[in-house]
């Protein structure tokens, strides 16, 4: 199960890291759309009141575009041989348990909680009381949220390193910045097509 959850992408094969990673994608694009969840950037949920069928895969395939061009430019620096089906492969494997994210606005219990403290904040600072359940609710969702964070970084990382033969502190500063970049573009994207 170690293997699994930590080394992907050297326990599976490539077709069969792609199958499950594009289906992955396509069922996270689904709960997505029935818990109104958008993924607007590649390290970004969002949770909307009103949401197309069509926006979450559209969110996902804009971001799984951006980091999977950034991260083969900065493989192809690192390591000339890079296969761009090995970065697709870590780029899709890496973003599924992020999509878990979109679970927490079950009944569209986080875009309500978000909506009320909103309000309360803008209507009423001085006045602003949380309930301790919603406290509690938020800080498992952040923690939460943190956890898969990190994770998703953690695979995207190791899939980076695998597809690459990464050694060093070079391809680590490589990494970061293809992210970042990938952040920035896919935020771009997302904002001037939706």
């Amino acid at each position: 199960m170690k293997k699994i959850l930590f080394q992907a992408f050297n326990f599976y094969s490539e077709k069969r890291l792609l199958t499950i990673g594009l289906l992955g994608t396509i069922a996270a694009s689904l709960l997505g759309f029935v818990l109104h969840a958008r993924f607007d950037g590649i390290l970004d949920v969002h949770f909307v009141e009103s949401i197309k069928i069509y926006e979450p895969l559209l969110d996902n395939l804009i971001n799984i575009f951006s980091l999977t061009l950034f991260l083969f430019i900065a493989g192809k620096i690192v390591n000339p041989k890079t296969r761009l089906i090995d970065i697709l492969n870590a780029s899709l494997i890496a973003r599924l348990p992020y999509y878990l994210i979109s679970l927490a606005n079950i009944n569209g219990y986080m875009a309500d909680l978000s909506e009320r403290m909103l309000g309360l904040a803008t209507q009423q600072p001085e006045a602003l009381q949380i309930n301790p359940l919603d406290i509690t609710a938020i800080l498992i969702f952040a923690f939460a949220s943190l956890l898969l964070l990190i994770y998703y970084l953690y695979l995207l990382f190791k899939g980076y390193q695998v597809a690459t033969n990464a050694k060093g502190a070079s391809p680590i500063g490589l990494f970061i910045i293809a992210v970042i970049l990938a952040e920035i573009i896919s935020k771009l994207i997302i904002y001037f097509i939706a």
